[in-house]
């Protein structure tokens, strides 16, 4: 058994199919399109064990938002040495800068030695 499209393969025997076209986003559509649940039919275990799950899954995303909230109000989603970092840059940016202006003064007291020696 085999099929037109390039991106599954296929084993005629054992009709096996492996597809390449599956990515994480696919799956992740599938699990957000959970069939809700009848609770009504549960058994008491199942019924507890539904719900423990449902709060426990909400209380961990706003748990999760609020963590992310204070972390931005105080400041520290940044990284722990990030003013070295900048301090780093801005030694190499002045170091670079100072090295022009050396060979713009070279330049100058040359085009200078060369305007005095034709005098």
């Amino acid at each position: 058994m085999t099929t037109e499209n390039p991106s599954t393969v296929g084993i005629v025997d054992r009709e096996i199919f492996e597809s390449q076209d599956l990515t994480d986003t696919e799956d992740e559509q599938e699990e957000e399109e959970q069939q809700p649940v009848d609770t009504s039919k549960l058994t008491w275990p199942g019924y507890f064990l539904h719900y423990t799950c449902l709060g426990g899954s909400k209380t961990l995303g706003v748990i999760d938002g609020m963590g992310e909230w204070l972390a931005d109000f105080f400041g520290i989603t940044g990284p722990k040495y990030w003013y070295i970092v900048q301090e780093y840059e801005r030694q190499k940016e002045e170091e670079e800068r100072e090295r022009r202006e050396g060979l713009r003064d070279e330049g100058q007291q040359l085009e200078g030695g060369v305007a005095e020696s034709a005098t």
